[in-house]
């Protein structure tokens, strides 16, 4: 374990600063209570005035990211709702990939703060808006939600970052090991191999996103 570093003032905001460092430099496993205090340079009780334990301390965290998520794209006026839901996707899923943990922290506890409240009602209303009714708007945005949560979980196992290089290079690097696959016993994997390799990719993302959109939308 690192040596304590020098005391700061406490808040939550110091603390979950802290927290994410501890996820950057040691990996989301090393995170915990006393690492976190070890960063700020104070002892474990004293950061219990801000979380009660690290459950709590990881549902403030998975508040922070989800506060990031540019809820901007569902208020345009300027597209089709389709277009709008479309847009929120692909930005949701560049700030999960690209969030220090954002990955593992929606898997650590449920996803029901402030924010994730507000990032819902924001879905139900683009839905409404595209003449859904609440039945359906309230199905949608959980569908929409849970199709962005699993890819990003999918791409972050698999190297993932948001970064449109990595994304390529990790394509890559699929298409090369997908040449060793015996095509006498997965004819069709082998016959579309270039589109397996991609498919933790923006390309990927927004074909699949476009047809759950569109499919959501026209059904009655």
């Amino acid at each position: 374990m690192a040596p304590p570093g020098p005391a700061r003032r406490l808040s939550e905001s110091t603390v979950l600063d802290a927290a994410f460092g501890v996820v950057v430099d040691q990996g989301f496993s090393a995170l915990s209570i006393r690492r976190v205090a070890a960063v700020l340079g104070v002892s474990p009780n004293a950061l219990y005035t801000y979380v009660a334990d690290r459950a709590d301390l990881l549902r403030g965290m998975v508040e922070r990211v989800m506060a990031a998520i540019d809820l901007g794209p569902l208020a345009s006026t300027a597209h089709t709702p389709a277009e709008r839901l479309e847009q929120f996707a692909v930005a949701m899923r560049r700030t999960l990939l690209g969030h220090p943990g954002g990955a593992a922290l929606i898997m650590s506890g449920p996803i029901d703060g402030p924010h994730s409240l507000l990032l819902n009602e924001a879905l139900l209303r683009t839905f409404v808006e595209a003449g859904k009714s609440l039945y359906d708007a309230a199905r949608g945005a959980y569908a929409l939600q849970v199709y962005i949560l699993g890819t990003v979980m999918l791409e972050a196992a698999d190297g993932g970052t948001g970064d449109p290089e990595r994304e390529e290079t990790l394509a890559i690097e699929r298409r090369a090991a997908l040449e060793h696959v015996d095509a006498s016993g997965v004819p069709l994997t082998a016959q579309t191999a270039d589109i397996v390799a991609r498919y933790n990719t923006t390309e990927q993302f927004r074909w699949g996103i476009r047809r759950l959109i569109d499919g959501m939308l026209a059904a009655g």
